[in-house]
């Protein structure tokens, strides 16, 4: 069995909700994904494309799937979809204003080893907020304990703490600047959709 970690994805309007025509750099991009189902050994190409039209909404989920190009397995193809429909995207705008859009995606996918690192997290609403904590975190304030104040995520009862989680299933800058990350350091603010995120790699491993 082989497992998925990495996604190179092409993606172009189809069109939008108002069949309005929207800008080249107003397209929806990948936020978050669910991981997609190991390969059965009946897919036995080290890498294959799958091509898909998908329905993004305005609140940058995934109304609809449909499916263009296969992996030639059915009921792989029936799970890819299913996972697909839980990934959560930047929404596309259209004249500074959020729309839903059929939208065309290329996923060109290939396989190695996760890569899981032990994170914790504090997520803002506004930018402003995310520079304020970045600046407490370089005055040497304690991540959990700002996180704890300020973090609207979920994880902020657990001081921001998030687990092992592997880092290919954030979008490609997330990823990027988790994987530079050394024990105890923390990112700058980063743009997760309309939110702010800050991710700290820690030193051991979370039981």
């Amino acid at each position: 069995m082989k497992h998925l970690v990495f996604l190179l994805c092409l993606g172009c309007f189809i069109g939008c909700s108002s069949t309005q025509q929207t800008a080249d750099d107003s397209y929806p991009q990948i936020l978050t994904r669910t991981p997609l189902p190991v390969v059965p050994t009946s897919i036995s190409q080290p890498y294959f494309e799958m091509d898909m039209v998908l329905f993004i909404l305005e609140d940058g989920s995934v109304g609809h799937v449909k499916l263009r190009r296969a992996s030639g397995d059915a009921a792989w193809d029936s799970l890819a979809i299913a996972s697909i429909r839980q990934w959560h995207f930047i929404p596309a705008r259209f004249e500074n204003r959020i729309i839903s859009t059929w939208f065309r995606l290329k996923l060109t996918i290939r396989y190695a080893n996760p890569i899981y690192l032990p994170l914790a997290e504090i997520l803002c609403n506004r930018e402003e907020e995310a520079d304020s904590v970045y600046a407490a975190l370089q005055r040497g304030e304690d991540f959990g304990e700002l996180a704890m104040k300020y973090s609207v995520a979920p994880s902020r009862v657990m001081k921001g703490l998030l687990g092992e989680v592997d880092i290919n299933l954030y979008a490609e800058s997330i990823y990027k600047a988790i994987q530079q990350l050394g024990a105890e350091e923390y990112t700058e603010p980063l743009k997760f959709g309309e939110q702010f995120v800050i991710f700290k790699r820690l030193q051991k491993r979370v039981v």
